[in-house]
Formats: structure tokens, C-alpha cells, sequence
């Protein structure tokens, strides 16, 4: 078995207390919490990665650590390397901007078109009705691009409705998935309306999802008092189309917290295509692992062995390393621009995928951490502050299939951490 490595403050506090005359069975029988939990784990279950670091602006120092660097399966923790890229690669600021495109600026009261639905690679644009029950605040109206042609006297329309979705490719899953996998994240697509599910709710999928995207675009021009005959078409917006109306995703920093306390595969699985659309070559999955990969490598936070397949981490090729996750927000914690978007956008304790852990009011609101699961792999990374404003990064990518066993030991050691007894360590 690879031994738990402590840390040399530890080391250094037994060694101090030796030399005061205090018996060395005295520290041997009281180890440190955070030690000892994650030894006792350790001890069976080897698949396991972990690091536990207090963090310095000059540098963090490890409480604990098991195999830190070994690639493991992260499961959902891999938002945080899909959070990290986007951020790093487009910024926090960044908003994506589907347009409505005609082939006349010159429209009417009853054009015939075509119209042009301009895809963005919006994971969030959304019908009001969709947005606010399932994204909250942080949605993209689709309404605000048929309100315009109301306001310039548009009455009815019998052209069709072009759906260009082109910034993003075909592909309707993610890389490596099993083919049920399909259950957990709605087809994908570069002109996505209410993340793909066919109407207003999330009842089922749309089946082709460019052309719901058409239809629902002209139920919201219904609704805004245009009478809509025209059919719903797929195809490219051709350069000298015309923008008639636009509407613009709220900042991508608040997107992220649409995705990561719910922990929402579909905008996680768009976002590393836009990262490969928006900071890279192409709007695909690998596109947006490379350049991903690229950010963060050349940034120091990502380990060579590392393997980025999707953005959700649904898929078992993932491999990541608790070093890279802790690397991540190690660094978020000491960059406040993109960092505080990353670490305010996870889940703090009693809400979203922590709905039911970390749930005392002196501990909830300390705690921001992402979960992450699927057979056979539990997870958890993120931040804790104790009472004095200590902070701590950790990193638990328990690869067996002890599920409760490997949450309560992960629990543990947040705990102990939010408690402020590891400050002394």
C-alpha cells in the first residue's frame, strides 16, 4: 500500500512535543483527523486519490495527501476543469449572442422571410416559462428575439424559420458515453432552445433538436402577436442576411451557476464545445479538450496523465488527478477574477447536489464544494473556510464502489476542517 504522506507541520508538532517531555504513544494515539480518516480509508480501498491543502498565497501547504497525482475517474467533478476552461478560455464576463437574421431589413407587417435563428451555442437560452422554473434567473429569454418584430409592426409571417446551428457540430452526446447515458443529458446542438426538451417542460427530449428550436421561436412570436404560417427549415444563414433582433446570454460566470449546484450535464457538456468554438478552431467535444487542456497545462494546474473525454464527466475515460482539481481551485481561490466566478458558482452545504450534507447553519455557508457520481465512483473537491478564515482546498476521487463509506469519510474531513481544529496543524 502507498502511505499516507502528512504533513511536516505535523511532523513538526510531535517532534516538539517529544521534546517537552510528552510520551510519543500520547501523539501516536491521537493522530490527526484528517490523517486518520483518510488512512482508515486508504487502508482498503486504494483506488482511491486524494490531497488536502491549506491555501497560501505563497504557495499551499499539504495537511494530507494519497496518491494525489494518479488519474482517477472524477464523475461530476470534472465541472470544475470544464468551469476553469471556460472561464480561462472565454472569460467571466463572456455572454453568448444568438441573433434573429433576415434576408431584408426591410421587413413589414407581413414578411416572407426566410428568417434566420442564428445559434450561439446558448446552453441556457430558454422560453420564459422553461427559464424560470428550471434555470432560475440565469437564463436567456428566447422572448426578446420576437419581441422586436413586434415592436417594428410585424403581424403575421408565412416564410420559414432557418435554423442555423452550425457554431457547434452534429454530435448529440457526449465522447465515450454508454449508450444509456442519454437518460442523463438531453441531445446536444449548437441552437439549443430550453436545453432541448421538446416544449416547456422537461417532460421529454425534442427529438430533432435545430428544428424545436425553429418551433419554439415561433410559438414565442405567436405569443408576441405575429401569426406564424411558415415552416421550420435547418440550414446556413447566408452572409449577407441582415440582424434583426439579438438577445444576449446573462455572463458566463452566472451560467455557472446555473450548472454546478444541480449539476447540469447539458450545459457542462455545451460549455467545452463552446470552449472549442469560441477559444479554439471548432465548436466540438475534443476541440474543446484540447483547448482546455491547453489552458490549464500551460497555466501549471493540469498533470501530464490526465485525460479529458467530456465535460460532465459522465464518461468512464475521464481521468483526472486530485492534484489537478485542488491545482484549480487552489489557484481560483488566489485569483479572484475567474476564480471567485468558479468557486461561488459550486454548491455551498444544504443546497443543490449538497442538499443533504453540510447542512448546520455555523457550517453551509463555509463549505463550496462540487459532488460528483457514477457506479462504482464517488467524489468530492472544492473549499472550506474555518471560523478564523483559514481556507482549505481538498480533492477526494474515491474509485470504488463503497458509496457511503467513501461520504462519510469525505464528510469527516470536511468537517473537521470547517470545525478550525486543522488551523493548528
Amino acid at each position: 500500500m502507498t502511505a499516507v504522506s502528512w504533513a511536516p507541520a505535523l511532523a513538526g508538532a510531535v517532534a516538539s512535543l517529544s521534546a517537552m517531555g510528552a510520551p510519543a504513544t500520547v501523539a501516536a494515539a491521537a493522530p490527526n483527523p484528517v490523517d486518520g480518516a483518510l488512512a482508515t480509508w486508504t487502508a482498503k480501498h486504494r483506488d482511491t486519490g486524494a490531497l488536502v491543502v491549506r491555501v497560501s498565497p505563497l504557495g499551499g501547504e499539504t495537511l494530507a495527501e494519497y496518491r494525489p497525482d494518479r488519474p482517477q475517474m472524477p464523475a461530476s467533478t470534472m465541472k470544475i476543469v470544464t468551469s476553469a476552461g471556460a472561464l480561462l478560455g472565454m472569460g467571466p464576463s463572456f455572454r453568448f449572442r444568438t441573433r434573429l437574421l433576415s434576408a431584408s431589413p426591410a421587413l413589414g407587417a407581413r414578411p416572407a422571410g426566410p428568417l434566420y435563428l442564428d445559434g450561439a451555442g446558448d446552453p441556457v437560452l430558454a422560453t420564459a416559462a422553461y427559464g424560470r422554473r428550471y434555470l432560475g434567473r440565469h437564463f436567456t429569454d428566447l422572448g426578446a428575439l420576437a419581441a422586436p418584430l413586434a415592436a417594428r409592426g410585424v403581424r403575421a409571417y408565412s416564410g420559414p424559420i432557418v435554423v442555423d446551428a452550425t457554431t457547434l457540430d452534429a454530435r448529440r452526446t457526449g465522447l465515450q458515453w454508454r449508450s444509456y447515458y442519454w437518460a442523463y443529458c438531453p441531445p446536444l446542438s449548437g441552437a439549443p432552445v430550453n436545453q432541448n426538451y421538446a416544449r416547456d417542460t422537461r417532460a421529454k427530449y425534442a427529438r430533432a433538436p435545430d428544428r424545436s428550436a425553429g418551433a419554439q421561436l415561433a410559438r414565442v412570436m405567436q405569443r408576441n402577436g405575429i401569426r406564424v404560417r411558415g415552416t421550420v427549415r435547418v440550414g446556413r444563414a447566408p452572409a449577407s442576411a441582415v440582424e434583426v433582433a439579438s438577445v444576449q446570454s446573462p455572463p458566463l460566470a452566472m451560467i455557472l451557476r446555473a450548472m454546478n449546484p444541480d449539476s447540469d450535464n447539458f450545459i457542462a457538456e455545451t460549455l467545452r464545445k463552446d470552449v472549442g468554438a469560441y477559444a479554439g478552431e471548432r465548436g466540438t467535444t475534443a476541440e474543446g479538450n484540447r483547448v482546455t487542456s491547453t489552458l490549464l497545462r500551460d497555466r501549471g494546474l493540469m498533470g501530464p496523465a490526465d485525460v479529458l473525454v467530456d465535460g460532465s464527466g459522465l464518461s468512464r475515460a475521464n481521468r483526472v488527478s486530485a492534484t489537478t482539481l485542488v491545482n484549480i481551485l487552489e489557484a481560483a481561490e488566489n485569483e479572484p477574477g475567474w476564480g471567485g466566478a468558479l468557486v461561488t458558482s459550486l454548491p455551498t452545504g444544504g443546497t443543490g447536489t449538497l442538499v443533504r450534507r453540510f447542512r448546520e447553519p455555523g457550517l453551509r455557508r463555509r463549505v463550496h464544494a462540487k459532488t460528483g457520481y457514477i457506479n462504482g465512483v464517488s467524489s468530492l473537491a472544492g473549499v472550506v473556510v474555518s471560523p478564523r478564515g483559514e481556507r482549505y482546498a481538498f480533492a477526494f476521487l474515491m474509485n470504488d464502489w463503497d458509496i457511503q463509506g467513501a461520504r462519510a469519510t469525505q464528510d469527516r474531513i470536511v468537517r473537521f476542517l470547517a470545525s478550525g481544529r486543522a488551523d493548528a496543524i
